[in-house]
């Protein structure tokens, strides 16, 4: 993040790591293979093999009867993933002219959009979205309401705490995704 992309070196990781470049390039290939796992690790919040629809905190979204708690919990999990992913995700932003870099951040957004999708489908399968309402104007919502780029804006620009982005959002989602 200090350097960005294109000025850090395989070499560089390498001797902050305190390994050697060999060993850089037997685990992750390619630089852009690196960059794609460092995103992934800052969306998971660690490293382990698990997707976000297979984290705990989705089986808790599926269960819960209250439409309040389950966007609440929906925007604190979508909050914190994002102010953990977002400075990675701007790294990849402002190095997306390269080629492989922007297939990454293509990917990247389509993989949120399509989380999120699913997510706003469990809380359509729960009954919590307002009579009238698709799944898929939901879902875009959410989308727009829930990135990185507006996670960046309002921590970077504006200075918010995640607290204050999760107290902004979630009344918003309240109001456009609930009946309530």
């Amino acid at each position: 993040m200090a350097h960005g992309y294109l000025a850090t070196t395989i070499g560089a990781v390498a001797d902050e790591a305190g390994v050697g470049v060999q060993t850089v390039y037997y685990l992750f290939g390619t630089k852009r293979n690196l960059l794609a796992a460092v995103l992934d690790a800052s969306i998971a919040g660690d490293t382990e093999p698990v997707p976000v629809l297979a984290r705990p905190w989705v089986d808790e979204l599926a269960g819960m009867d209250d439409a309040g708690e389950a966007v609440a919990l929906l925007v604190e999990a979508s909050t914190a993933i994002l102010v953990r992913a977002a400075p990675i995700y701007d790294v990849v932003r402002r190095a997306s002219a390269d080629t492989e870099v922007g297939e990454l951040l293509a990917d990247n957004r389509a993989r949120r959009r399509a989380d999120q999708r699913r997510l706003v489908e469990v809380l359509d399968a729960a009954g919590h979205l307002r009579p009238g309402l698709d799944v898929t104007t939901a879902a875009d919502i959410v989308y727009a309401l829930l990135n990185e780029e507006v996670v960046l804006l309002l921590t970077l620009d504006c200075h918010w705490p995640p607290t204050q982005i999760r107290a902004w959002a979630t009344p918003l989602l309240l109001h456009e995704l609930t009946p309530t």
